[in-house]
């Protein structure tokens, strides 16, 4: 008799459960979801916004010091070569001489002179036998 009453709760348990979850609309959950979908898309987009325009502020600001400092300087050997042109200061003790010309970026020149850094590929630092390819070998991890 005890399993009869089981099942009755059961079978009643499971209509219940139906009924209730029919009565429920389905679509508010997937309503909820696709509000929140829009914010945080809302919210990513207004994110790539401001991380572009912060980057695009932070370009035009280094430009501007950059072409201020390159102003700087032309203005400075200007000044040293117009006051400092004389007979008596000719070679290295002549402070116009000092000031290096503004052709090229430092990082583009290939070879640099006296102590100034020098642009160099990068080194294959793995231990290996002289015979064997280093990993930034071109024709690393190909068979023969």
């Amino acid at each position: 008799m005890s399993w009869l009453l089981y099942l009755i709760v059961l079978i009643v348990g499971g209509f219940g459960g139906y009924v209730l979850a029919k009565s429920r609309n389905p679509d508010t959950r997937v309503r909820e979801l696709e509000e929140h979908l829009r914010a945080l898309q809302g919210k990513f987009d207004h994110y790539q916004e401001a991380v572009t325009q912060h980057f695009v502020t932070t370009a035009q600001l280094v430009n501007s010091v950059t072409q201020g400092y390159r102003e700087l300087h032309e203005h400075l050997q200007h000044g040293a070569e117009n006051l400092c042109a004389d007979n008596r200061r000719q070679g290295s003790g002549n402070p116009a001489q000092s000031f290096e010309r503004l052709e090229a970026p430092r990082a583009l020149q290939s070879t640099l002179k006296d102590d100034h850094y020098t642009v160099e590929p990068p080194r294959d630092y793995a231990t290996k036998k002289p015979t064997d390819r280093g990993a930034l070998d071109e024709e690393y991890g190909f068979r023969e």
